[in-house]
């Protein structure tokens, strides 16, 4: 009777919300706003809550990044907590229940990497290099 049980919860939990980004793959970057996808059964709540975690930095809390989210767009783009993003890995994004249930998780990402921003890069000028041509003893 367990085995049945536990069978049909892995069966049921195969077809609930999915993240897809940010993944181990495709994280986000500290900069505006982050996109975050998944996909969902008819089954599936209509909406959720985003929480940012990271359980590997000690003393960081969770985050509330979005709540209500409609689950049937598959996409929102979520802006910075209060504060910035941080950056650093083994970030996970949980789609929970509401505000009021955080442990009640209906999906979690992979870990992630949040980096710094690529965009200071671009402001960089490599220095212009002259050629200096310079006459050999004899030559003319």
């Amino acid at each position: 009777m367990r085995a049945v049980a536990l069978v049909l919860a892995l069966i049921s939990s195969a077809f609930a919300y999915t993240v897809l980004t940010p993944n181990g793959s495709q994280g986000w970057t500290n900069q505006g706003g982050q996109p975050l996808t998944w996909q969902r059964v008819d089954t599936d709540r209509l909406n959720f809550t985003v929480l940012l975690t990271n359980q590997k930095v000690t003393g960081f809390e969770p985050q509330i990044l979005a709540a209500l989210v409609d689950g049937s767009l598959g996409n929102t783009s979520l802006n910075a907590p209060s504060g910035g993003w941080p950056t650093g890995t083994n970030f996970r994004v949980n789609l929970v229940q509401d505000d009021r249930n955080l442990n009640t998780i209906l999906a979690q990402s992979p870990e992630f990497s949040i980096l710094p921003s690529s965009s200071t890069i671009g402001s960089y000028v490599a220095p212009f290099i002259v050629p200096v041509w310079f006459n050999s003893p004899g030559s003319q």
